[in-house]
């Protein structure tokens, strides 16, 4: 049997592409994907709804309306082999729940969400020869590569290497007396830092408002502990 023309015109219209869809309890926004046409639902992929939760990836059955909003990043298959994590990302992943997360996509063949990356073609920063890089979802690349996916979908985001930076710290460092979960502890921060302060002077990283307390009172807080974690280049003084 032949495809259906209207179902092909359906694809090419809104997979992969931002929508916001109608239920009869809630509204959703997030990137488009399968359509089930059968059983008349749709994924959503990185969906919110409207009470504000994040949701994943979600099934929904007989929207009433699904709706294409103005374009924003593209959503690309990218070869896992073309992708490079962040230079700053300094967390572990050894952890069960990981290990599980790597499982599961293994044997479902495929992420449930898309992680963002960057083209980082030309990018005098760069220490590899990949074509991408990743911004967000560090955990989903990783949990890819272990699983042995040979392609996933990603999200392109049009970022340079500084508006990636800003992206960077704002998803892994906390403001003060902000919520900590799953942001960065002090050991990463450290580690974050002393990478950063190798592409980037102290004046510019200080634009970034929350690094500020960590670059002038922790790390430089004194001579001999700024040494002590590579924040200067000798005994002779500041870089």
């Amino acid at each position: 049997m032949g495809k259906n023309p209207f179902h092909e015109d359906l694809d090419d219209t809104f997979r992969g592409v931002r929508v916001r869809a109608h239920t009869d309890e809630h509204t959703y926004e997030g990137w488009c994907g399968r359509w089930y046409y059968n059983e008349h639902a749709v994924v959503i992929y990185d969906a919110e709804r409207d009470d504000g939760e994040e949701v994943g990836a979600v099934t929904l059955s007989e929207p009433e309306t699904v709706e294409r909003l103005p374009p924003t990043d593209t959503i690309e298959e990218v070869r896992v082999a073309d992708i490079a994590p962040s230079p700053y990302t300094y967390r572990s992943m050894d952890d069960a729940a990981h290990q599980k997360f790597i499982k599961e996509t293994r044997e479902r063949g495929h992420l449930l969400t898309y992680p963002t990356v960057r083209p980082v073609a030309g990018d005098e920063q760069r220490d590899h020869e990949c074509a991408y890089e990743v911004v967000a979802g560090h955990r989903r690349f990783n949990t890819a590569q272990k699983a042995g996916l040979e392609t996933i979908a990603v999200r392109i985001a049009d970022l340079d290497a500084w508006e990636a930076v800003e992206r960077f710290v704002d998803d892994h460092v906390a403001i003060q007396g902000g919520d900590e979960r799953h942001m960065y502890g002090q050991e990463e921060i450290d580690q974050m830092l002393a990478r950063l302060r190798k592409n980037w002077d102290d004046d510019r990283l200080r634009e970034i408002e929350v690094l500020t307390p960590y670059l002038e009172e922790k790390l430089a807080a004194t001579r001999s502990e700024a040494l002590r974690q590579g924040y200067l280049a000798d005994g002779r003084g500041d870089r």
